[in-house]
């Protein structure tokens, strides 16, 4: 005997998009796909912004590249008086940014625009800015299929500097520039930062689990003051069995949704 049609499942609200962070977000069919770089990403600049004063509104940042708005929508709920303006080049990208920010109902809080950061002109004074720029530059690895793919892994005409030169134009002075790059990149990293007139004041590593090198760096740099580092201890992810280790996920609550490594997302 056939089973009973099924009732139709109920559309979820905001609260549960909220509570089932980061699945279920929109992305462009075929596009670029955030991963764990950008969670931690989220969760490093959250756990670094200062709670406003009594009175005063909370931190104000820009996402260079936010491209879904994983980053941005990660940090909002780790940070709830934070606000952000997401930009990206790609149109769909920047569409499906604005249409997660309308689900999980933080659309008051992410504006999102649609533009180059070589070119984008936000109000100057910010607070903060996060970076999950292209890792590789062009010749470096083998080109992607996808042209969407292709912009998101591999630097285009600006390089990292672009993004540099961004975050230090709308930052305030002592306001920060989060980013996640490769550990491989760093040299080229700190020398952009120097040249946009950006401080590296804290260095984080990241590595998959604890045999192995870290792959990952978190870095904040500020706009002006002293350009004292703090290296980090290495954060590690992954046990020896491929589950999220506790530190992890205290630092990264996002990624307990999906804490065997390698899962579905």
């Amino acid at each position: 005997m056939p089973n009973a049609a099924q009732p139709p499942t109920a559309p979820l609200d905001a609260a549960q998009r909220r509570a089932k962070f980061p699945r279920g977000l929109i992305q462009p069919e075929g596009g670029f796909r955030f991963g764990a770089d950008t969670l931690l990403l989220a969760a490093f600049a959250a756990a670094r912004l200062k709670a406003p004063r009594s009175g005063h509104a909370g931190p104000s940042g820009l996402d260079l590249g936010c491209g879904c708005g994983a980053a941005s929508i990660g940090l909002l709920l780790l940070a709830p008086t934070a606000r952000l303006t997401g930009i990206d080049a790609d149109p769909a990208m920047a569409d499906a940014a604005r249409r997660n920010a309308h689900a999980l109902d933080l659309h008051a809080r992410l504006d999102i625009v649609q533009g180059d950061v070589a070119d984008h002109h936000a109000p100057a004074g910010l607070d903060f800015a996060l970076a999950n720029p292209p890792f590789r530059k062009h010749g470096t690895g083998r080109a992607c299929p996808d042209p969407a793919r292709d912009r998101a892994r591999f630097e285009g005409p600006g390089g990292f500097a672009a993004f540099a030169a961004c975050a230090a134009h709308r930052l305030r002075r002592g306001g920060t520039l989060f980013l996640v790059h490769l550990a491989e990149r760093l040299p080229d990293i700190l020398g952009e930062l120097t040249a946009a007139g950006l401080a590296a004041r804290e260095l984080l590593p990241v590595q998959g689990h604890v045999d192995a090198d870290p792959r990952l760096i978190l870095l904040a740099a500020n706009k002006g003051g002293s350009p004292t580092l703090a290296l980090r201890r290495p954060l590690t992810l992954y046990d020896a069995d491929g589950m999220l280790t506790p530190e992890a996920a205290i630092f990264c609550p996002h990624l307990t949704t999906n804490p065997r490594r390698g899962g579905p997302k």
